[in-house]
């Protein structure tokens, strides 16, 4: 997804909550740090939470920008003190496929992460935990009556801004979810039974820039506001032309050069384990 931004982006992928997996080089080398989505949850405080939250707070003292999504975003929360659980709302329920009336903050109308999204808009989730308490140094950039969708962090170095919805998903991989999760949606009440599920994943599937539904299908996602849909990972384009490359050039004039990665390219460390339901 990165190298269809910038074709001169070089990553390194990497579990964080794997015991003995490090980085090839120290944080403070590389030009930006991304935490996927995962499997994991908070609640289970598992080693490799562990692992994942001291890797977090090691990356806020780095100096390194940030991006959180989904778990990303919550990772970070609490790796800055804030807290994270199931979403609190009347229904219990999280949300899948779509975030509904995302709505821009004050800050967020004005923040660079948010350059050409809409003031309301829906995307792709996948999610049911969220934010319950905020970190002491963050701003609410979006949010929907359901959760914080999007924030920043000022840590003690480094900056991150994180999403909870999926702005680098797309149609098909949002019906791979769906098909793949299919008894547990079933079960949290998402979905009332497995032919809601096929006709779910199958407008999906379809789902994409140029796609127009079908009476039948308007009716049944009628609650979707498709003409607010962006189908480009806009916040992390946003990440990064305006944090990542304008803080490289500082950071490299800065940062002692035995610690540099020797490339010329923009460097991204990546924190991957899957996606959250």
């Amino acid at each position: 997804m990165l190298k269809s931004i910038r074709s001169d982006i070089e990553t390194e992928i990497f579990l964080a909550s794997e015991e003995g997996h490090e980085p090839e080089y120290p944080l403070e080398a590389y030009d930006g740090i991304l935490f996927t989505g995962s499997m994991s949850t908070i609640q289970d405080m598992t080693d490799g939470t562990r692992r994942q939250l001291a890797f977090a707070r090691n990356a806020f003292e780095s100096g390194t920008p940030m991006f959180g999504i989904c778990w990303g975003l919550q990772l970070a929360t609490v790796a800055a003190g804030g807290q994270v659980g199931p979403i609190a709302t009347s229904d219990g329920k999280g949300e899948w496929p779509f975030a509904h009336d995302i709505a821009l903050t004050e800050a967020g109308r004005i923040h660079p992460m948010h350059r050409n999204r809409p003031a309301n808009f829906d995307s792709f989730a996948f999610h049911s935990d969220a934010v319950l308490q905020l970190p002491s140094n963050a701003t609410v950039t979006a949010q929907n009556g359901r959760c914080v969708q999007a924030m920043e962090i000022r840590g003690p170095k480094s900056i991150f801004w994180g999403v909870q919805y999926h702005p680098e998903a797309d149609g098909g991989q949002a019906a791979g979810f769906t098909r793949g999760f299919e008894q547990t949606l079933i079960e949290a009440g998402y979905f009332p039974d497995a032919l809601a599920i096929k006709a779910s994943a199958e407008f999906l599937q379809r789902l994409g820039p140029q796609y127009r539904p079908s009476s039948s299908e308007e009716t049944t996602f009628s609650s979707l506001a498709l003409d607010t849909f962006n189908f480009h990972p806009v916040e992390i384009i946003n990440w990064l032309e305006h944090l990542v490359i304008p803080e490289r050039g500082l950071r490299r004039n800065s940062v002692d050069v035995s610690l540099e990665a020797p490339k010329e390219t923009d460097f991204v460390a990546s924190s991957r384990k899957g996606f959250s339901v």
